[in-house]
């Protein structure tokens, strides 16, 4: 089962003790309920379990960012600086996914 996992892929694989979040772009991830991360060595993890909700981008505030993994994008400014480079043409008004998970 571990190899039919979706895999959740960073360009920064940073992460917080604890609980973290990252922010993904439309619905694919809603409702996936585990999945491994590709760690910053390339390694994968152990499965995770995740939580996931459905935000328009530019209601999500700081407070639902607190616990991001990747420390520019703890702010939506940030955040959506980072979703533009990611996702070219990116728009505020766009759907995405926090995905919650604890490493």
């Amino acid at each position: 089962m571990t190899a039919t996992l979706p895999i959740l892929e960073f360009a920064n694989a940073t992460f917080l003790p604890g609980r973290n979040t990252t922010v993904r772009r439309g619905t694919r991830w809603h409702g996936v309920a585990v999945a491994r991360l590709r760690l910053g060595d390339g390694r994968l993890s152990a499965p995770v379990g995740l939580e996931t909700e459905l935000r328009v981008f530019r209601d999500i505030d700081a407070d639902a960012l607190r616990f991001e993994h990747d420390p520019d994008c703890r702010t939506p400014q940030g955040l959506l600086a980072r979703l533009r480079i990611h996702y070219p043409g990116f728009s505020d008004d766009e759907i995405v996914t926090l995905c919650h998970f604890h490493v």
